[in-house]
């Protein structure tokens, strides 16, 4: 009797406020592009992928598609790396306003984008139930879920942006708006090219679902139909026709399926229960990642991903990234660090509350509800101090919006930027890591070591030597700092400038 009181109380509450799904959306987009802009204004966002990704926006947005600069071997552009057309359709975005925002716009693109999928997953338990409190926890589980945090560690990332158009897709499908429904499955379709084989599942998720509506089970097939064309079509013709003998496609990494997806699916097909053991085992022979599969199933199944359990026809969703996530050759895609639980975030909360709304006895979903609460809230809690992790791939610094150190910076970034600007618009430049995302909207722009035609470096000092040792990287800096052919302009504690004078 008091927890239907408290309802009650909970749920007039919230009846009163009409602007609560605009509030939490604002507040999560703002903290959310406070977290990207201190990374990028601090200088914490990274060469690969998000310098890659800048050059590639501004190079589409100019009518080419050239070389990518930023790899650290030549004759490789964008398109090769990931077979993605999703650049090109936020060219409109960088001459709109582009001008303004620089290279802060792609984050920009990917925070509205992430919360119109947590707008969809309200939307669409909104539309399943009167009751106004499951959506509001619905897209709270869906801002807040441990795998959202860590995804700030890429920066920007085309898992990220695609999977979060999964609930708008879902949610286009259940209103039966199928204009922007079928929009949001080619915008989703063209953003990776793995992504046909799980709107594929979806497809089959939508059949179960909705078997009996003639209409509906005519869109599922279609939806099935084209998934599996797309797919054959990028593996079978847009891969081989984009690679060359300076780049092939190298992004199946499932040696213990096979060499290509035409085997791996014959030894899924013929060899079921090796297959299932993949799943939990560690391949790799280093114990370091022994439990590093098992530490992934608790954190997202205390999160509430046991509700899948209660209806089975769920899992089809979760099916292809779980098969993508576990069977890879990367341990760290294993994980929970960094974008590689993205897909499940996105997700999890939709699939969680479509499943509590399902079940019929009030007090038990009210149970498990607060299961679901609690777990959530404690999974962060513990999981967010990098201690307690079975991997700790690179700290907190990029997502801890709590601690001061997300605010600051131990050098002068002030000063940086205004040395920076020394540099003309359109010169060559080969710079560190963190700077090359910075100066990534030209023609052509180098991650040092790589220098080939650079008329500048720009180079932190004491900072930032990936891909070099420490010990590698000081000493390349200081054969350049000797070169007749290289003009200091700028040399202190902590940033190099060399302008090449022959």
């Amino acid at each position: 009797m008091k927890v239907e009181l408290l309802k009650n109380i909970i749920n007039k509450l919230i009846t009163n406020n009409t602007h609560i799904l605009r509030n939490t959306i604002l507040f999560f987009g703002i903290l959310y592009l406070t977290i990207y802009f201190c990374n990028h204004y601090f200088y914490r966002t990274f060469a690969f992928d998000y310098a890659a990704y800048n050059f590639a926006f501004y190079d589409f947005s100019h009518f080419r598609i050239s070389d990518c600069p930023v790899y650290l071997t030549n004759h490789v552009n964008f398109l090769q790396d990931h077979v993605s057309f999703t650049m090109f359709v936020f060219i409109p975005i960088y001459w709109i306003i582009g001008w303004l925002t620089q290279t802060y716009t792609l984050l920009i693109i990917q925070t509205i984008i992430i919360l119109y999928g947590g707008w969809a997953t309200y939307k669409l338990i909104e539309l399943k139930t009167t009751n106004k409190i499951y959506p509001l926890l619905a897209i709270l589980q869906y801002f807040i879920l441990f795998g959202r945090w860590t995804s700030f560690v890429t920066d920007c990332n085309l898992a990220i942006i695609a999977s979060s158009m999964v609930p708008v897709f879902i949610y286009y499908f259940e209103k039966k708006l199928f204009f922007p429904f079928f929009l949001s499955f080619i915008f989703i379709l063209i953003t990776r090219e793995d992504m046909a084989l799980w709107t594929f599942f979806i497809g089959l998720f939508f059949l179960t679902s909705h078997y009996r509506d003639l209409k509906m089970r005519g869109i599922s097939l279609i939806i099935i139909g084209a998934s599996i064309l797309y797919f054959f079509v990028t593996f079978h013709y847009i891969i081989p026709l984009l690679e060359t003998p300076f780049k092939k496609f190298t992004l199946f990494n499932y040696t213990a399926l096979g060499p290509n997806p035409t085997e791996a699916l014959s030894f899924i097909i013929k060899h079921p229960i090796d297959t299932f053991k993949l799943f939990f085992i560690n391949t790799s022979n280093d114990k370091v990642f022994d439990y590093v599969k098992f530490e992934f199933y608790y954190v997202y199944i205390l999160s509430g991903g046991f509700l899948l359990f209660f209806r089975p026809k769920y899992l089809l969703l979760f099916i292809p990234i779980l098969a993508k996530k576990m069977l890879n050759d990367g341990e760290i895609r294993w994980s929970i660090e960094t974008y590689y639980s993205i897909e499940f975030v996105s997700i999890l909360p939709l699939a969680i509350f479509l499943i509590l709304l399902d079940l019929k006895t009030v007090n038990f979903r009210i149970f498990l509800l607060t299961i679901i609460c609690l777990g959530t809230i404690l999974i962060d809690v513990v999981k967010l101090n990098v201690q307690t992790r079975r991997i700790d791939w690179i700290g907190d610094s990029k997502y801890a919006f709590y601690s001061k150190k997300m605010y600051t910076s131990d050098f002068d970034v002030n000063q940086v930027n205004k040395q920076l600007s020394i540099i003309p618009y359109n010169a060559k430049v080969s710079c560190s890591g963190s700077i090359v995302a910075h100066l990534a909207f030209r023609e052509k722009i180098y991650f040092f070591p790589r220098v080939d035609d650079a008329e500048y470096l720009a180079l932190f000092k004491n900072r930032d030597t990936y891909p070099l040792t420490n010990q590698q990287y000081n000493s390349e800096v200081s054969h350049y700092l000797v070169d007749k052919n290289w003009l200091p302009i700028v040399n202190n504690s902590t940033l190099i400038i060399l302008k090449r004078i022959k």
